[in-house]
């Protein structure tokens, strides 16, 4: 019921957003890798934060999940300015699901957000008992020393999981290209 398009747009979305918004230093990169659904799953430790958004519309739900490392590394990369590291990963939420809702909201225009919250690590492991439509996992390195081996994080770099599904009861088709960089508008206040 997505079809292919609709399920490449999607993803598209998901990556801008995310390298827009995990990035916390100029000149950083953030490199996206795809991997098979449910491959972190068995290496997510409980402790690891799990940051759980969802979009909704009359169609169809998105859900977005960011399992954060519990390492120093990522609690000293996010939690900027003495920010607690559960605030700053919970704003970080916050601000990937915005820009996938500015870039969605051009083609559907009744989407509404979730809150964030924080789950456990562990809770990666029954996502597809919630039977998404559609699912896609990517491992995502962000720092100064990115690159494309996503089997290890070089120092100064922290990895991120992500994975995003969309369910739906009705088809769902459109078209998200190079028109979402040019009229999303970066940083400015939305209000609900």
């Amino acid at each position: 019921m997505i079809s292919a398009q609709a399920r490449q747009s999607f993803e598209r979305v998901l990556q801008r957003a995310v390298q827009a918004r995990l990035v916390q230093h100029a000149g950083d990169a953030c490199d996206f890798a795809r991997v098979e659904p449910g491959a972190d799953d068995s290496r997510n430790a409980d402790s690891d934060p799990v940051v759980a958004l969802t979009i909704s519309s009359m169609g169809f739900r998105f859900m977005l999940f960011l399992r954060f490392g519990s390492d120093t590394a990522t609690a000293n990369y996010f939690a900027r300015g003495g920010m607690p590291l559960h605030d700053a990963l919970l704003e970080l939420g916050n601000l990937c699901c915005g820009a996938i809702n500015q870039d969605l909201v051009h083609h559907f225009p009744d989407l509404g957000m979730s809150t964030p919250y924080v789950l456990g690590g562990q809770s990666l492991r029954h996502i597809d008992s919630l039977h998404p439509d559609y699912r896609a996992d990517y491992r995502v390195n962000c720092g100064a020393n990115c690159g494309t081996n996503f089997a290890v994080s070089p120092a100064g770099t922290v990895q991120v999981g992500v994975t995003m599904c969309v369910f739906t009861r009705v088809p769902v088709d459109f078209h998200a290209g190079q028109e979402i960089e040019e009229a999303s508008s970066e940083g400015e206040l939305e209000l609900f």
